[in-house]
């Protein structure tokens, strides 16, 4: 049995616009622009250059690597199995506690629109459990979905910036960098949280038509489009209420919008962060269910991960990605889960960047034709690797530890792992054979 290519270009934009635009615009910029003040307009166009700057690295290896994982994938197959096991470790669970934090602003989102005063950590749950579902249900069927929300999340966004200029008071301007530099660093952390979703297309690899052209396109494309709109969303917003108005909000395009006293805009921005807190929780559950997936098929994880129901989907890996994420649900606040979420993801990123460059020299040895126009490449990743530990450094202690404790975690398990496969006379692959499912396709290796 084997994958169905079914995602074109326009589908795989929108996976990736699906988890960059929610996580950015309607959960994290409120708290980046408290942290770095006006100058959080620096902070995102800051966070899209990095973001691009990796977003090249995994588009060179995207070139020679077309398999369901990302950077599992994409890390063993050009460095080592260690190195895979690790960079699919901590994005894994990044993007699962970014789950969590993305559900629980939908909470917060939902609560406004309808006003029914529920805890948003029930909300939450639910939103979780019904994604979960819905994947369950088959890829097809989540790419359509991300679609019509992405469409609609732009509608809304528009609507808040032609809404929001109205009122635009420059005053709130004058103090452009109230934390300075160290500020708009910190900004920049926490509004990469929204770009990390740039690789999300590289998990459904094996489900993407032509993908060696297909994902790094997919890539630049989603993360200039949102780049474009978080600095529109970013001007208005600090526009409409002074940058420590933000503290806390869980939901900041409502509260920006509230000081217009337009009940009907109210509801069309609630609507639009509704449905985009849940385009980022289906595509979360999305990605991080193949990259399980992945890792159970090279019996890196139980290879009970590595099953495929029915509809043609990985039903163990995505339970299990919804259940880790209302644990965190459970366990950690709103601000330490973006931070720790952000830092797991950066580690995983360090990997493809070094695994891009090594990619490079070696085939710059053998395949210099190929690599004609690009003789200066490997500067890409080299200052990817840089700004990646730039803004580490500037993100809170107490998210770090989470993320060392998951990282120890990480290479106690590898080391039992290995163990007990030597023990039963086992291995992982070098480079792994697609585990195939689905209907008959034509496969391009």
């Amino acid at each position: 049995m084997e994958l169905k290519r079914s995602i074109t270009l326009t589908g795989a934009i929108m996976i990736n616009l699906g988890a960059i635009i929610g996580a950015g615009i309607f959960v994290i910029i409120g708290i980046a622009a408290y942290r770095a003040g006006p100058g959080v307009i620096i902070s995102i166009v800051l966070s899209g250059i990095i973001a691009i700057l990796t977003g090249l690295s995994f588009s060179e290896i995207a070139r020679h690597v077309a398999k369901e994982g990302g950077a599992y994938e994409y890390a063993k197959d050009t460095l080592s199995p260690s190195a895979g096991f690790v960079a699919g470790w901590m994005w894994t669970s990044g993007n699962i506690i970014a789950i969590a934090a993305v559900a629980t602003s939908f909470g917060s989102y939902f609560d406004v629109l309808f006003n029914i005063n529920v805890n948003p950590f029930f909300i939450a749950v639910i939103c979780i459990l019904a994604f979960m579902t819905l994947n369950i249900l088959g890829i097809k069927n989540s790419t359509k979905t991300i679609t019509g929300l992405v469409i609609l999340n732009v509608l809304v966004l528009l609507v808040f910036i032609f809404s929001g200029i109205t009122r635009f008071n420059s005053n709130n301007y004058v103090n452009f960098m109230p934390h300075g530099i160290s500020g708009i660093i910190t900004g920049t952390a926490l509004i990469f949280f929204a770009f990390t979703g740039f690789s999300r297309v590289t998990t459904v690899s094996d489900e993407v038509i032509n993908p060696e052209k297909t994902i790094p396109l997919a890539i630049i494309v989603s993360i200039i489009i949102s780049s474009i709109l978080y600095i529109l969303i970013a001007v208005v917003l600090i526009g409409l209420k002074p940058y420590y108005a933000y503290q806390g909000s869980t939901s900041p395009l409502s509260l920006a919008v509230s000081s217009l006293h337009n009940r009907y805009i109210d509801i069309i921005v609630s609507i639009g962060g509704v449905t985009s807190t849940a385009g980022v929780t289906l595509t979360g559950i999305l990605g991080t269910s193949r990259v399980l997936f992945a890792m159970g098929r090279d019996k890196e994880l139980p290879e009970k991960l590595s099953y495929i129901d029915r509809f043609s989907t990985p039903v163990f890996a995505i339970i299990l990605s919804s259940i880790l994420g209302i644990i965190f649900l459970i366990f950690v606040s709103f601000g330490t889960i973006v931070e720790a979420s952000n830092s797991s993801v950066l580690i995983s990123y360090i990997i493809i960047n070094v695994a891009a460059g090594f990619l490079y020299l070696k085939l710059r040895k053998r395949e210099t034709k190929r690599l004609a126009g690009r003789p200066f490449f490997i500067i890409i990743p080299a200052l990817g690797i840089a700004t990646i530990l730039l803004i580490i450094s500037h993100i809170n202690i107490g998210s770090l530890e989470i993320t060392g404790v998951i990282l120890l975690i990480c290479i106690i398990y590898y080391i039992i792992r290995r163990i007990a496969l030597n023990i039963e006379g086992r291995r992982v692959p070098r480079h792994s054979d697609v585990r195939l499912f689905g209907k008959s396709r034509s496969r391009t290796n």
